[in-house]
């Protein structure tokens, strides 16, 4: 995280910007928006055959899910490698050891999930930080209630993990943007 935030918040209004292909030529993008900050930027995918598009957080928690229906103790290693790249360290990390895990049902491969959950998490400490400044969208940025803002999402990402809940229950609060329980504020551990 440390690398890209310089990077992203370098990056010149509407500039897009590949930031990771995956071995299948899966890109994760960027593209500076500045709708809700100044520093605003959208986080696309590119699949092979289609046209880049704008995943929200929603198809991550849903993709998520799945994996853990299907390889609970491989969603595992997934998650825990979530948990460090929340705490800042590189996904490249992690990628060799999660490509051999096998996945009967997924919508993106790990080292996707990976980067595209650091880029939500720099989006969301961009945005919703105290100092953010103004988007083109002209309303002030709300500063998030957690510190650091990405927090929010990553409480997402451990309610999955714990398996509490169905995807229903957990993708609503998602949408209508509501925190998590708080306790899911308490860090996986292996």
């Amino acid at each position: 995280m440390s690398e890209l935030f310089p990077q992203l918040k370098a990056l010149k209004p509407q500039e897009h910007r590949i930031i990771y292909t995956s071995k299948n030529g899966v890109k994760v993008t960027v593209r500076k928006t500045q709708k809700f900050s100044a520093d605003d930027f959208a986080v696309g995918l590119i699949i092979s055959g289609r046209d880049e598009f704008y995943p929200t957080h929603i198809r991550l928690l849903f993709d998520l899910y799945l994996k853990r229906l299907r390889n609970p103790e491989g969603a595992k290693k997934l998650f825990l490698a979530l948990e460090k790249v929340y705490d800042g360290e590189d996904p490249d990390e992690f990628i060799p050891e999660l490509e051999r895990i096998e996945f009967p049902m997924q919508l993106d491969d790990p080292s996707i999930n990976l980067y595209y959950v650091q880029l939500l998490m720099i989006e969301q400490d961009f945005n919703f930080s105290p100092g953010a400044k103004l988007g083109i969208s002209g309303k002030v940025p709300k500063i998030s209630k957690f510190t650091p803002p990405r927090e929010f999402l990553m409480r997402f990402i451990r309610w999955v993990a714990s398996g509490d809940d169905e995807i229903d229950k957990i993708i609503f609060l998602a949408v209508t943007r509501k925190p998590s329980p708080n306790k899911y504020g308490k860090r996986l551990i292996e």
